[in-house]
């Protein structure tokens, strides 16, 4: 079926809409086909996810392999690890076939069977396992089973890095069995690069050399021109080339972020007419709408004046830096450098998760709609629009990377 708006913002992208990334499927195929592991790594939220969804339907690999995704981003420790790795295995394709299911059953710890929720007042049947008595004894049977399928298996990890929080030492354990697999290829992927970079390229650690590095880059601008204006063509529409320009440098390239404007902006647009950068700007201004209560409680949330200080300050800055200095706390009324830097601690934690690192000594609000809902409310919306492409190549600079990353063709 064809889909009233092209631009998607799930995980599973249909192929005619997906954009780009043709030569890093290329480059996984050819890893995964040459008997490599992979680890993946690239910032959240540009794509990451959706280029392995992309990935396991290609014909290459749809037809040679069982593949199995495992997102273990919520995971706190083993246990959820394999919680996770059991749910995926048995909602994947591979464990429908009869003769995999009987190994299954024959591998996996009792069978239950109990009553659990209702529909409509008519009970519903729950089938699962039994606790098994040690976590590595089900991650052993799990892997056995991997071991002895038909076809190959491919299995993706993503936000691999989560594991280095577990309290088990859960690397050596993985370790232990990956190693093992004759029959099964794997991909690592995490948004954490300095996480992933030190279990695979740190001699002693668990992992070490045990996977091919891949960095996943932002999609270039003339790929997301040609993207863009393709899928306003096909249905009739048009979209000005400075209003793409305008959103990926306003959103330095965020494929997610992007592709949320850009769904807003195509249903704004009637057919046979033309989007500008107004209608980006509506789009954009329709979605902090939305969101400003979910803005506002995020403030609520903070736990004192100190962070909500500091967090102001880097959503007014943008890319903010020197932070501790004398006239940064006299501008924005910081109380002393000892409580921004544990401001800081906070608000880059994984409680709250606002705010992120860039480069050695410069923080930036993770949700850049939260940085333009506060430019919008301090009514500087329009300096933010002028100074984005700046911004943007600033930002790209402290990573060690350029601002225009290889054109590809879609």
């Amino acid at each position: 079926m064809t889909p009233d708006n092209p631009f998607f913002i799930t995980a599973r992208i249909p192929d005619p809409y997906f954009c780009d990334r043709k030569a890093e499927t290329e480059q996984l195929i050819d890893y995964i086909h040459n008997g490599y592991n992979v680890v993946l790594k690239a910032p959240r939220r540009i794509g990451k996810s959706s280029l392995i969804r992309h990935l396991f339907q290609q014909p290459e690999i749809k037809s040679r392999y069982n593949t199995l995704y495992v997102d273990i981003f919520g995971s706190r420790d083993l246990s959820d690890f394999i919680n996770e790795f059991q749910r995926a295995f048995l909602a994947a394709p591979i464990a429908k076939g009869e003769k995999t299911m009987k190994k299954i059953k024959a591998y996996f710890s009792n069978p239950y069977f109990s009553i659990s929720d209702s529909l409509n007042g008519t009970p519903l049947p729950k089938i699962g396992f039994t606790a098994p008595h040690t976590v590595e004894y089900t991650l052993q049977e799990m892997f056995d089973v991997l071991e002895k399928t038909d076809k190959p298996n491919l299995v993706v990890f993503d936000e691999f890095q989560q594991i280095q929080n577990y309290p088990q030492r859960a690397a050596a354990i993985l370790r232990s069995y990956t190693q093992q697999m004759n029959n099964t290829r794997f991909i690592y992927s995490g948004s954490s690069r300095h996480l992933l970079q030190t279990m695979f390229e740190v001699s002693g650690e668990p992992f070490y050399k045990s996977a091919m590095p891949m960095n996943l880059d932002i999609i270039s601008l003339s790929a997301y021109r040609e993207f863009c204006s393709s899928m306003f063509h096909l249905y009739k529409k048009e979209i000005d080339a400075d209003a793409i320009d305008m959103v990926y440098n306003l959103f330095s390239g965020n494929t997610y972020d992007i592709q949320v404007v850009m769904k807003g902006t195509f249903a704004q647009t009637a057919p046979r007419e033309k989007a500008s950068q107004d209608t980006a700007l509506s789009a954009i201004f329709e979605i902090l709408e939305n969101r400003e209560q979910d803005f506002r409680e995020k403030m609520n949330e903070l736990d004192n004046q100190k962070e909500r200080k500091t967090l102001y300050c880097i959503a007014r800055e943008g890319l903010a830096t020197g932070l501790t200095s004398s006239q940064m706390l006299k501008q924005y009324q910081l109380d002393n450098a000892s409580s921004v830097q544990n401001a800081l601690k906070n608000l880059c934690g994984d409680k709250l998760n606002l705010v992120s690192r860039v480069g050695k000594n410069h923080y930036r609000l993770q949700d850049r709609f939260f940085e333009l809902w506060f430019a919008k409310t301090d009514g500087r919306f329009d300096e933010k629009i002028s100074t984005a492409k700046d911004a943007f190549d600033k930002e790209r600079a402290l990573t060690g990377v350029t601002s225009a990353p290889p054109s590809q063709s879609i």
